[in-house]
């Protein structure tokens, strides 16, 4: 591993679990015990830092979740074990990180927002396909415009400064918005999986 991945991966653990703003060059220098000159010589700027972090986990949460796809017996198997690991990595870090993550580091935040690797079009379309595929989904969908929508909605659960301030957990907005929302999509048979899935399988999302 060399420099520019250690100190990525040393940020990215610091960030988590204190928060990006509480994270200063220097602590990360001390973790790795190197200068933060050495720092410098690779990311000019915390900023340039956080975009590493966020790439380098994007890119293995990418890798784990194409397994998953490989390895589920269908679509819904697989999006609720995505939604599993979803969950764990959330309540695992600390809730400054995306507060801080908006609030002083808006133009990373809103990297994340757009279409790319980080915000998987492909992804979500490759699964939608595949449903269609494996009758879970209906195959009167269009399947572009419901990709967009299902992003929507991720969103809502991740940032919605509608609803009223801790007042509603992660999971009550996933359960109201994305589990209706792909009801709303699928046929009888993925109704059922989703419903059978949802009783098996507990995604806490509260912390």
């Amino acid at each position: 591993m060399d420099h520019r991945e250690r100190i990525t991966e040393a940020a990215a653990v610091l960030f988590s679990k204190f928060g990006i703003r509480a994270v200063t060059m220097d602590s990360i220098a001390n973790q790795l015990g190197m200068s933060k000159r050495t720092i410098y010589e690779y990311f000019a700027n915390k900023d340039e830092l956080l975009v590493s972090v966020i790439n380098n986990m994007a890119a293995k949460q990418r890798n784990v979740f194409m397994k998953i796809m490989d390895e589920s017996d269908n679509v819904i198997e697989a999006l609720f074990e995505m939604l599993r690991i979803a969950s764990t990595h959330f309540n695992n870090t600390n809730p400054t990180y995306f507060v801080d993550l908006k609030k002083y580091h808006y133009k990373v935040y809103e990297m994340i927002c757009q279409k790319g690797d980080i915000k998987n079009f492909e992804m979500s379309l490759a699964m939608l396909r595949r449903g269609v595929e494996e009758k879970i989904f209906r195959d009167d969908i269009n399947i572009e415009i419901v990709n967009a929508g299902i992003h929507s909605v991720i969103d809502a659960t991740r940032d919605n400064e509608d609803l009223p301030p801790d007042k509603y957990s992660s999971f009550e907005i996933i359960n109201n918005l994305l589990f209706n929302f792909l009801l709303g999509i699928s046929t009888a048979k993925g109704q059922e999986l989703i419903n059978k899935y949802k009783k098996q399988k507990k995604i806490d999302l509260n912390a």
